[in-house]
């Protein structure tokens, strides 16, 4: 995995599914495809990002400090690619 998050190095192992901005607060989120799942990235003014996971009948989140949106993509990819694949695949 590359070690920046700049989109053209995320996009080697990632799928950037949309850039917009969000309904409720216009504040900027992407959405990636990263592995098996479905991953939303949404950073706040003050410095706070959350990572969403949504795989249907598992969804899970997490808010961390960040920089940037380059941070935040690294800390989501970091986390996605540090969950075990499940023991009944």
């Amino acid at each position: 995995m590359s070690l920046s998050g700049r989109l053209e190095l995320m996009q080697k192992h990632s799928e950037l599914v949309t850039r917009r901005q969000s309904r409720e607060c216009r504040c900027p989120e992407e959405e990636w495809l990263m592995g098996m799942f479905n991953v939303i990235i949404h950073i706040e003014p003050d410095g706070r990002g959350d990572i969403f996971i949504d795989c249907g009948d598992w969804q899970d989140e997490r808010t961390v400090e960040c920089h940037d949106i380059e941070s935040l993509r690294l800390k989501a990819a970091s986390w996605i690619y540090s969950i075990p694949p499940s023991p009944d695949m």
